[in-house]
């Protein structure tokens, strides 16, 4: 076992139901090919559309099956297959949302198991075709040298990943000190960085199959940082990191590094929300465009034209998995500030957790985006088990933002 925190039994329960779900998706996504060839339509979705959930389910279960088969301690040779499995599913999502974590561990499993330059090939144009913009992903498609020339300083999730830049500049003059760098990170701040994801007590459910830092694991290989500090970390997947040595690297700095798309983003933003001004007190001017464009859009659109428009931009589609689920929730159009704060979730402005984390324990690492100005917690209160956080400037007397109860925490 690589992950002692796993349960053998229910590890190898997964795996296998996994297989059954694999196998059944698959013969269902021939079905449906053969109805979309003849013209038939069996279901209120489209066929296009329930073939991409169906291939992204399976893409998911690949990546678990990797995940689960490397904490049990399975031999590295064994997950092969369900890695080249998982790309030939992700292949065919269309632009459909993966996740930007199993989009940054597929890469970075690419690097670790030394898999053809054509399968990062394969990846990149994956990442152009959801348009995703991160500079670790960057980082590691062109230190593949497979032709990826953009590198951006814009982090899609920047706690944690933003503090790999330190240990890729400490890296270029000096290896210890970045060994050192990447060990503070893997301790104290690479998993706390994903409390917001739920990671933090998911080892005591009986479906857990371990979090592996992949991604710190590629930077160490192409790096060739010294990662004997944590051969025995919990989620810093030594084995991989050493599993083939014949991958050539190009050499490359974050002083190759533009900021392109972070001045593109600055240039695009207008200050002030005139659908609601006084949302200004608690929304950052970065977003005031957006927010604008929201409220402007969920008054004038139908449900259905706003549904699919915002079912992945601003995660409706994981909310309300049909539309007429959202339908039924919108029949007295009271969402708009649930809306908001979903949005204001998806951008990582306001912090999600569950009803019994705590906010002291992330306090610390929430980032404060009204530059230098004091702040203070508030929290937004949702009819849900969810509970929503953010930081509005200090001396603001906020509102309730619309039917959406907003009160200070301290």
């Amino acid at each position: 076992m690589r992950d002692h925190l796993c349960i053998e039994e229910k590890c190898r329960e997964g795996i296998e139901y996994n297989k059954k779900i694999i196998e059944e998706d698959r013969e269902e996504i021939n079905s449906l090919e053969e109805d979309e060839k003849n013209g038939i339509q069996r279901y209120p979705n489209d066929n296009k559309s329930i073939i991409e959930e169906t291939y992204l389910s399976n893409f998911i279960n690949e990546t678990d099956n990797v995940i689960a088969k490397y904490s049990l301690g399975e031999d590295i040779s064994t997950i092969e297959e369900d890695f080249h499995n998982a790309i030939d599913n992700l292949e065919h999502t269309g632009t459909r949302n993966v996740g930007y974590v199993n989009l940054l561990w597929v890469i970075s499993l690419g690097i670790l198991l030394e898999t053809d330059k054509k399968n990062i090939e394969r990846l990149s144009k994956l990442v152009e075709k959801k348009n995703m913009s991160d500079s670790v992903i960057d980082f590691l498609l062109c230190a593949s040298d497979i032709g990826w020339k953009k590198i951006t300083n814009v982090y899609f999730k920047e706690n944690p990943y933003a503090k790999t830049r330190e240990i890729i500049e400490l890296a270029q003059t000096d290896k210890r000190e970045a060994s050192k760098s990447m060990q503070t990170y893997m301790e104290k701040e690479w998993f706390k960085g994903h409390y917001d994801y739920e990671w933090k007590n998911s080892h005591k459910e009986p479906g857990y199959i371990g979090y592996w830092s992949f991604e710190t694991a590629a930077l160490a290989k192409i790096l060739e940082l010294d990662d004997a500090s944590l051969i025995n970390h919990n989620h810093y997947p030594y084995d991989l990191a050493h599993y083939k040595n014949s991958m050539k690297f190009k050499p490359l700095s974050t002083n190759e590094y533009n900021n392109e798309h972070e001045i593109e983003e600055l240039g695009e933003i207008i200050e002030g929300i005139d659908k609601n001004p006084l949302l200004e007190k608690i929304i950052p001017t970065r977003w005031h465009s957006f927010i604008n464009e929201l409220i402007q859009d969920y008054e004038v659109m139908d449900d259905s034209s706003f549904y699919e428009k915002y079912k992945k931009t601003i995660g409706l589609g994981q909310i309300w998995f049909l539309l007429q689920e959202y339908k039924e929730e919108n029949k007295q159009k009271n969402l708009l500030g649930s809306l908001i704060v979903f949005a204001m979730t998806e951008k990582e402005y306001i912090l999600q957790l569950d009803y019994k984390e705590d906010v002291e324990e992330y306090y610390s690492s929430m980032k404060n985006y009204w530059n230098d100005t004091s702040t203070k917690l508030v929290q937004f209160i949702l009819d849900n088990d969810q509970n929503y956080y953010a930081l509005v400037p200090e001396d603001e007397k906020v509102g309730d933002m619309y039917e959406v109860v907003v009160k200070d925490v301290k």
